[in-house]
């Protein structure tokens, strides 16, 4: 049986290298229940010297080159410059390594999935595109500190709801992305489910985070509900540990 396949996403001034470190709680609870593609993004920001205490674990030199998604310009108008370049970026790679189930994104990659799949889900005539990628729409999204596409010619994304599973995980404290514009963007989904931890702008390393992110994901990825793939960890309902709110 072909295993699913889950596209994840850095966020601002990452890089997939780094990703895979802040994403291990993830990565840990699939396991190798479902095939993981972590993306650079094509945007070079230029290079800094990481400090983070996730670098410990990192196999990446010391410093990196910083990437993104786009670079938000703002002036006497909204800009996100270099989003093109990504959407055929992100259409070739649906192309050659596609189909995917779903999207993990955390901040920028949170918003830039949110945008991934309105485009598959809701095709349209707006000034964002995928070109003419043959692939289904996304079966589900697991997103952190994620938010919208502040850009007024694009608000019509998020005119049309997403029909579709998705988990929102949410830092109370979060001082990148202020929690409200965070749920924001949960209204954009008929019935998400919301997983709110005291903390920043972070995914989650908590067993409890483990076991709300098992519990999602166990509804497409089957195998993460067999007895040989539980963890220490374990499993529940997410509905047991987090909130689901319906839009």
């Amino acid at each position: 049986m072909t295993k699913p396949k889950i596209l994840c996403l850095h966020g601002f001034g990452e890089n997939a290298e780094l990703f895979k470190v802040r994403a291990r709680n993830f990565r840990a609870v699939v396991g190798d229940t479902a095939d993981l593609v972590f993306l650079d993004g094509p945007v070079d920001i230029g290079s800094l010297h990481m400090t983070t205490g996730d670098l410990v674990d990192a196999s990446i030199a010391r410093e990196f080159t910083n990437l993104a998604w786009w670079w938000m310009r703002r002036g006497r108008s909204f800009e996100a410059r270099g989003i093109g370049k990504t959407l055929d970026l992100i259409s070739k790679v649906l192309t050659e390594q596609g189909p995917f189930d779903g999207i993990l994104g955390f901040s920028q990659g949170g918003s830039l999935a949110i945008v991934i799949s309105s485009l598959l889900a809701n095709p349209s005539d707006g000034p964002l595109s995928l070109g003419n990628v043959d692939h289904p729409p996304i079966k589900f999204l697991v997103l952190a500190g994620a938010f919208q596409l502040e850009v007024p010619e694009y608000e019509y994304l998020y005119k049309q709801p997403l029909i579709m599973p998705s988990l929102h995980m949410v830092g109370t404290y979060d001082t990148v992305v202020d929690p409200e514009r965070s749920k924001l963007v949960q209204g954009y989904f008929d019935s998400p489910d919301i997983f709110e931890f005291v903390g920043g702008h972070f995914i989650p390393q908590s067993p409890k985070c483990a076991r709300v992110m098992r519990a999602f994901l166990t509804q497409f990825i089957p195998a993460l509900g067999d007895s040989k793939n539980e963890q220490s960890t374990g499993s529940t309902d997410v509905a047991a540990e987090a909130v689901a709110v319906s839009a």
